[in-house]
């Protein structure tokens, strides 16, 4: 994968993982009890989250291609240095008040995480389709071509 592909991808992972742990947050924040006298900080949140969840996508870059077991391997590493991030960063916001609330956010961050990673398998299956079609079609010109020769 070259560099500026990789760039790419983590550029739409971060924005996957924001707006998938904005809703979370929002969803958690709507079914606990509020707390009184919230910082207006705490909208930034979200893009704390995201920015430090992206760091663990550096565990599975690679300049060269890799066989599927080590990419399970790094996409396990992956989840879980992004289960930890988005635990620590709770820990120090101080919204782990009680085990309800960690198991909400480590659940969250895990479906959010397998929703991204759904995500983009699909979009990788739909370009990996179109390329096959297009070189089908390529090939298809040629025997025509061939043929008419």
């Amino acid at each position: 994968m070259e560099w500026k592909e990789f760039l790419k991808k983590c550029m739409i992972d971060f924005l996957l993982i924001q707006s998938g742990i904005t809703l979370a947050i929002g969803i958690i924040g709507c079914i606990t009890p509020s707390l009184e006298g919230i910082s207006p900080y705490v909208f930034f949140m979200p893009f704390v989250y995201a920015f430090f969840c992206i760091l663990p996508s550096f565990v599975v870059y690679s300049p060269k291609e890799l066989n599927i077991r080590q990419i399970i391997v790094r996409k396990i590493i992956q989840f879980l240095l992004i289960e930890a991030v988005v635990l620590l960063i709770s820990c120090i916001a101080g919204s782990l008040n009680n085990a309800f609330t960690l198991i909400a956010i480590a659940s969250a961050a895990a479906v959010i995480y397998v929703g991204v990673n759904l995500l983009e398998c699909l979009i990788s299956k739909i370009n990996a389709d179109q390329m096959t079609q297009k070189i089908l079609l390529i090939k298809k010109r040629e025997q025509e071509a061939r043929l008419h020769e």
